[in-house]
């Protein structure tokens, strides 16, 4: 029971790194936004994305097929919808980057911030229904019918969860440690970069290009 225990707690690790890794929108938000602001609120953003990873995986553990055959007649519309959101939001922060270039400090940061943040960046991570498929598939690949099935899919979910926070935390840090050490020009230059990226991104999912 251990092994299998074990089993699926490092499945679920390996699928919420699978997930996590590959550089997308959400990668680039977060690093902006640590850039931009600092350590913790791009820790608040890294955490809204792995709380949808972590709802998008329980939902594949209990109704994941179900799920995917719901949503399927609204994959265009979620698509089109995740696409004009992260334009917008990458042509909102590229306008106040530009309108705080020249200030010397940005505004303090309390946990109203950080809640928008982390709400902000989960429902945009909610709108996307590859995640739900991506975890869906690999809960069929694992077929658990044991009895102990009911736990490894709690383990499964947790160690999903934990390597997508884990992962966003570490991207947090780059980016935090980038806030406080690099040159305010450079800071400037780098976030600007950054924002084009996501709208770029956000235009590719409009045109239905693969990213």
């Amino acid at each position: 029971m251990v092994s299998l225990s074990l089993e699926a707690f490092l499945s679920g690790v390996v699928a919420g790194y699978g997930i996590a890794i590959p550089i997308g929108p959400i990668a680039i938000l977060i690093l902006e936004l640590g850039l931009r602001r600092g350590f913790w609120i791009a820790f608040c953003a890294g955490a809204g994305a792995a709380s949808a990873d972590l709802i998008y995986a329980t939902i594949a553990v209990v109704a994941g097929t179900f799920l995917v055959s719901v949503l399927a007649p609204f994959a265009s519309i979620l698509r089109i919808a995740s696409a004009l959101v992260l334009i917008a939001m990458g042509a909102l922060l590229l306008l106040h980057g530009r309108s705080v270039s020249g200030r010397t400090q940005g505004p303090r940061l309390g946990a109203a911030s950080c809640m928008q943040t982390y709400g902000m960046v989960l429902g945009l991570t909610l709108l996307n229904p590859v995640t739900v498929a991506y975890f869906t598939t690999l809960i069929l690949g694992m077929r658990a019918d044991s009895p102990q099935s009911s736990v490894a899919a709690v383990l499964f979910v947790s160690g999903a969860f934990l390597a997508s926070l884990s992962w966003q935390s570490f991207l947090a840090s780059l980016s935090g440690i980038a806030h406080k050490h690099l040159p305010a020009k450079l800071q400037v230059a780098t976030s600007a970069i950054g924002n084009l990226v996501i709208m770029a991104f956000g235009v590719a999912i409009l045109l239905g290009l693969r990213i």
